[in-house]
């Protein structure tokens, strides 16, 4: 397995990925989040993703677009996908209501192009069956006014906690912390002043009960340790300003 990197302003970077592509190993797969990338929030102009389909398409690399988080944008105008551009049938197109709607459900679909013979097999042998009426359920709401409605709602609200948990991170993180500012979604990315560790860090937030993610658990290499990730998706709360406040607290102590 191979990391390409990538930035919090325009996602994956194309001249490292041809890189690889050129190299002695054969790449045959990559996967790629172009829309609100977990963990950066980065989202992919348009013109990086028509250029990642053709790139691909010319190494035969099959590309699996990964669009979970994409209705939660923050625009009205909705993000357009890499599947939009794919002329070969090459992109394998993933997305899921886990977290628009409700992660209990275990809804999803796949666009698999050429594969798709080849998908419904191992989804059938290795998956369990779908629940049709939950199915039938989600398809006649969101074939709903109420749906599009429920959407502009939900982004709204996710917008009001990201900059809440942002104001807070700043407020009691230590004085060179720096937060992404995402165009949608549930997640920050924080990077820590370099002296700190984020694998130390979380490990003394859970024994005091909170849950952050280490920026290690991103990457192969150590080049995130100072990284964490922190969700946003739960409403602020008196709750939540105190545990980061005790968060702020912990990496003070690191000092």
């Amino acid at each position: 397995m191979l990391e390409v990197p990538a930035t919090a302003h325009a996602g994956i970077n194309l001249l490292a990925l041809d890189q690889l592509l050129q190299g002695p190993e054969k790449i045959q797969a990559l996967i790629v989040i172009p829309n609100l990338q977990n963990p950066l929030g980065s989202i992919m102009p348009d013109a990086n993703k028509a250029r990642l389909v053709q790139v691909c398409a010319e190494h035969n690399t099959v590309l699996i677009e990964d669009d979970t988080y994409g209705d939660l944008v923050d625009t009205e105008q909705p993000l357009s996908t890499l599947k939009h551009w794919d002329r070969t049938d090459n992109v394998i197109y993933c997305a899921s209501l886990n977290k628009t709607l409700a992660p209990g459900m275990r809804l999803g679909w796949i666009s698999a192009g050429k594969w798709h013979e080849r998908v419904e097999m191992l989804k059938h042998t290795q998956s369990r069956g779908c629940e049709a009426l939950s199915q039938l359920a989600v398809s006649a709401f969101m074939k709903t006014p109420s749906y599009e409605r429920y959407l502009r709602r939900l982004r709204k609200i996710l917008t009001q906690q990201r900059q809440q948990m942002s104001a807070a991170i700043t407020r009691y993180f230590p004085p060179g912390t720096c937060v992404t500012s995402p165009q949608g979604g549930t997640l920050l990315w924080v990077e820590l002043p370099r002296h700190y560790s984020s694998m130390a860090f979380f490990h003394e937030a859970l024994k005091v009960g909170i849950q952050i993610s280490p920026g290690d658990i991103f990457s192969n290499t150590k080049r995130f340790d100072h990284f964490v990730r922190i969700g946003c998706g739960a409403p602020y709360s008196p709750r939540i300003d105190e545990a980061l406040a005790t968060l702020g607290q912990l990496l003070k102590n690191q000092d």
